[in-house]
């Protein structure tokens, strides 16, 4: 029967966690190594728990958070409130241009506050438009924009947080 290598982990009692490589030798005989892993594991299972509790942060916030990519302005993520102000489903959305979405004017109006966030790398101050919205009709809404990255980075994203404000203007008038 032929000798593959191997890899496992144990936990000992003090609550370390060793990983341990093995292999065999030509001519007879096995090579094993040791790693300590605790640290990694632990640094590991933190970083798991901060990315549940932001998705469950950002799936839970009444402003809808959307993610596009810089470099061509495709939407790569939408929460649950974006899809209700939208009127569509991620699987809609996700991978489209607003020009796929939207109405010529309102797809380029949209291009436009994008390319501005752009050149200008943050847009902390909320800019209110009105929108034409195909499936919600028009609605007027107030977002704020943030670059994530840069140009040279192959995560070049911007965030987008909207708030659809316009049960408040009708209430207002």
């Amino acid at each position: 029967m032929p000798r593959e290598p191997a890899t496992s982990e144990i936990t000992l009692n003090d609550g370390r966690i060793i990983k341990i490589y093995e292999r065999p030798m030509d001519g007879g005989g096995w090579v094993s190594v040791q790693e300590d892993v605790t640290e990694q594991r632990q640094r590991q299972r933190i970083l798991e728990r901060m990315e549940r509790l932001l998705a469950t942060i950002i799936e839970n916030v009444a402003e809808g958070i959307i993610a596009k990519d810089a470099r061509n302005l495709r939407y790569v993520f939408v929460n649950k409130a974006a899809e209700k102000m939208i009127g569509m489903s991620r699987g809609e959305i996700i991978g489209k241009t607003a020009r796929e979405l939207f109405s010529a004017e309102t797809a380029e109006l949209i291009e436009r506050r994008d390319r501005q966030l752009l050149t200008q790398k943050q847009q902390l101050e909320p800019i209110v438009d009105t929108i034409d919205n195909p499936a919600r009709g028009r609605r007027v809404i107030s977002a704020r924009r943030v670059q994530i990255g840069g140009t040279g980075e192959e995560s070049h994203m911007f965030v987008t947080m909207v708030e659809d404000r316009t049960e408040k203007m009708v209430a207002a008038a």
